[in-house]
């Protein structure tokens, strides 16, 4: 079993450097034209038979219907694949997070669970992320390309290599970036590429 953990397009709150969680911002120009350069790479390694699976946020969606519509299947919407909820804390500057929560910010980079209204906790994103990974890579026939974000795509790759949430083992994909995971029957997961941009010598492989 090969599953593809895939990151959305560039957003204008990406550039912004704005914490998006739960809230649905749409791709930008940027990000459609990086979605289309990940799906015709994609396109070459996925292989036939792929099943597409996408958070319904719509950067994440739509970043999926462009893959899916390059490997000719349909996108399905899990809502156990959506970011983490950010609550309060989404769609404001980093310098107004400082200000209003030092020391929940503090926990925060600390890799806590900092007690803020509205904020996911890291075991719940990871609960539900790979719940729904199992679930769908179990269900597929062929390979199973998982369309998600930053933080949720983190969190379930942690939980599906059994890493610890105390750090980051592993960082986020950047955008409209997948990582490759394996597996043998129904045994351990295996991390074989991280943050693979179309672009990077290592898109094909």
């Amino acid at each position: 079993m090969r599953v593809f953990v895939v990151r959305h397009g560039q957003t204008a709150w990406n550039v912004q450097g704005l914490l998006q969680g739960a809230a649905d911002v749409p791709l930008t120009d940027e990000g459609r034209a990086q979605a289309e350069a990940s799906a015709l790479v994609l396109r070459r390694i996925v292989g036939r038979g792929a099943t597409v699976v996408a958070s319904p946020l719509s950067r994440a969606h739509d970043t999926a219907r462009v893959i899916a519509r390059e490997l000719d299947v349909d996108a399905h919407p899990d809502d156990r694949l959506r970011e983490r909820a950010y609550g309060v804390w989404e769609g404001i500057t980093a310098q107004e997070r400082e200000k209003g929560w030092p020391e929940e910010v503090a926990m925060w980079r600390a890799h806590g669970n900092p007690e803020i209204e509205g904020f996911e906790h890291h075991d719940s994103v990871r609960a539900r992320m790979v719940e729904a990974i199992e679930e769908w890579a179990g269900r597929a026939s062929g390979p199973l390309v998982i369309v998600t974000h930053g933080s949720s795509g983190r969190v379930g790759m942690q939980g599906l290599l059994g890493l610890s949430l105390a750090h980051r083992t592993l960082g986020n994909l950047g955008n409209a970036a997948w990582s490759r995971l394996t597996r043998r029957s129904e045994g351990d997961w295996t991390l074989e590429r991280h943050n693979i941009r179309p672009q990077s010598s290592e898109a094909d492989a």
